[in-house]
């Protein structure tokens, strides 16, 4: 399996380029005019397969651990960083928050934001360094490998269903399955093309 994200500076200032878009996309689909069918609010807030999917293969493609580790920990703080802070705002627009200012609701909610988004980070860390093991041509290594592409289908099938028997989730059902999709294209092109790392 190639690199595509390597222990260097500029690599990292990728990854933290790839966590602003994620965060900025999340957003996009909070603000999007929403209704039962769709359901875009429902993919920025309870959806996990497009945030599997990318996590894993950004985990994947890394040089090292610690680079798997790293750029797993700067993506997932970053998107909720970002969509915490979005909140934020949006509740100040609404005028539900009690600052006077812009200035004083980033400051006073700044530890909030940390909060929220620094143990999420930390967790997807230390699961970077487990899933980095599966770009490895063992057991243990396939293993790893199909835990992601296991996830996205047990989520895609629950989405599914909700879609057929209440009529909504439909976007997060359809970006489940092409993850699924593009994911298990992932897998067979490591399966004809093994590499021991």
């Amino acid at each position: 399996m190639r690199f595509i994200f390597k222990d260097k500076l500029k690599s990292y200032m990728l990854v933290t380029a790839l966590g602003v878009l994620a965060g900025l996309a999340v957003i996009v689909f909070i603000e999007l005019p929403d209704n039962s069918l769709w359901s875009f609010y429902y993919w920025s807030s309870s959806t996990f397969g497009f945030w599997m999917f990318s996590t894993s293969l950004l985990v994947l493609y890394s040089e090292n651990r610690k680079c798997a580790s790293v750029n797993a920990g700067i993506y997932i703080f970053l998107m909720f960083f970002i969509t915490t802070a979005h909140q934020s705002f949006r509740l100040y627009q609404s005028g539900a928050a009690h600052f006077k200012s812009l200035t004083e609701l980033a400051i006073n909610s700044l530890p909030g934001w940390l909060l929220y988004s620094i143990p999420p980070a930390l967790i997807c860390a230390m699961l970077g360094i487990v899933m980095w093991y599966g770009r490895n041509d063992t057991t243990w290594g396939k293993i790893l490998r199909l835990m992601p592409a296991a996830f996205l289908l047990t989520e895609t099938i629950m989405l599914f269903y909700v879609v057929f028997t209440s009529g909504t989730r439909l976007f997060s059902a359809l970006t489940d399955l092409a993850c699924l999709i593009a994911y298990l294209i992932f897998l067979s092109h490591q399966t004809n093309h093994p590499q021991q790392t």
